[in-house]
């Protein structure tokens, strides 16, 4: 672990607090992360965004945290943001076990800042996508964060599940591992409006704030069809999480906190969620709390309510790291 610092550049600086760093991971992948400091923290966080987007969408919610005392870093994974390199490679994390390199950039991401800041707590945000990537964290390699909090997260997808993999698999050996799949994005979100009353636009199901739902759609970085290899890795993480042998994995110190909202398609509309707490805690994962926002959608860090969810998960935090003090 030492010579991971050498393995960093810094590459941009402003005003605001707020830089980014280009690291090398364990295979000599450049990831680049967005750092949002402070001096001397309480606790150091680790944003793991999800499918379609990238870290800096995470700003806002970094900088409340700042003022917290909160360290915040928001790697973007492979296949998003500027670490794909351009807007054409977005949508691909890696010809061949794409899902399990993620798994271990996030472990070696998460190990450099720990030795960056010795004795200081850390705690992995992981969102939709990247709450599953982070569950295969704690599956694989449990001691790497202290505690864990999953947004907009879901349980095990059942037969749509095995029959998505299938015709991921498919399309990938028919026709490219690297070739966009329209049919296959439509598969896995097509239906994710269907319950919005009158929607103005296909994204409606992310926020209520029409502004972050403008914001997204006009964010080249969010707006770009996967290809065919990257549902196939999603298909094998979101049920490979989900299964109890995995989940017995898990370690039962830590503490864990999912949070949705109500509306969100990902987690059924809250049942997936649900069904995934009972889960938790019938395999012995007792310190686990559970946090469904009525009416909200996807990005409860988005939301119009966005300063209660903030402050719902920093309360969290205050009472499991730092214990009232």
């Amino acid at each position: 672990m030492s010579n991971l610092i050498k393995n960093c550049t810094f590459i941009a600086m402003e005003k605001n607090n707020y830089f980014l760093e280009n690291f090398n991971s364990q295979d000599g992948k450049n990831i680049t992360i967005h750092h949002w400091p402070v001096e001397k923290p309480k606790m150091l966080i680790h944003l793991v965004h999800g499918m379609s987007e990238h870290g800096y969408r995470y700003h806002g919610f970094a900088k409340w945290l700042n003022k917290k005392g909160i360290y915040a870093y928001a790697p973007d994974l492979r296949g998003h943001g500027k670490t794909a390199g351009s807007i054409e490679n977005i949508g691909l994390f890696s010809i061949k076990n794409g899902w399990n390199k993620v798994v271990k950039d996030l472990r070696t991401i998460t190990e450099y800042f720990s030795l960056k800041n010795p004795n200081i707590p850390t705690v992995i945000l992981g969102h939709s996508m990247g709450s599953f990537l982070t569950r295969s964290l704690l599956i694989d390699f449990p001691e790497t964060a202290n505690h864990y909090i999953f947004s907009a997260t879901a349980s095990h997808p059942g037969l749509k599940g095995y029959l998505g993999s299938f015709i991921a698999k498919s399309n990938s050996f028919l026709f490219g591992k690297k070739t966009k799949s329209r049919f296959l994005q439509l598969l896995v979100m097509g239906e994710f409006n269907k319950k919005i009353k009158k929607p103005k636009t296909r994204k409606d199901w992310i926020s209520r704030d029409e502004s972050v739902v403008k914001q997204y759609i006009n964010d080249p970085y969010c707006m770009q069809v996967f290809k065919n290899q990257f549902f196939v890795d999603l298909a094998f993480g979101v049920m490979s999480v989900n299964e109890t042998k995995n989940i017995l994995r898990m370690n039962k110190d830590k503490h864990y906190l999912l949070f949705s909202g109500s509306m969100d398609p990902v987690g059924n509309y809250g049942k997936g969620v649900k069904k995934l707490y009972k889960k938790f805690i019938h395999t012995g994962l007792k310190n686990t709390e559970i946090k469904l926002f009525d009416e909200g959608r996807h990005e409860m860090l988005n939301e119009i309510n966005k300063q209660e969810v903030y402050q719902y998960i920093y309360n969290w935090i205050d009472k499991k790291v730092f214990n009232g003090k």
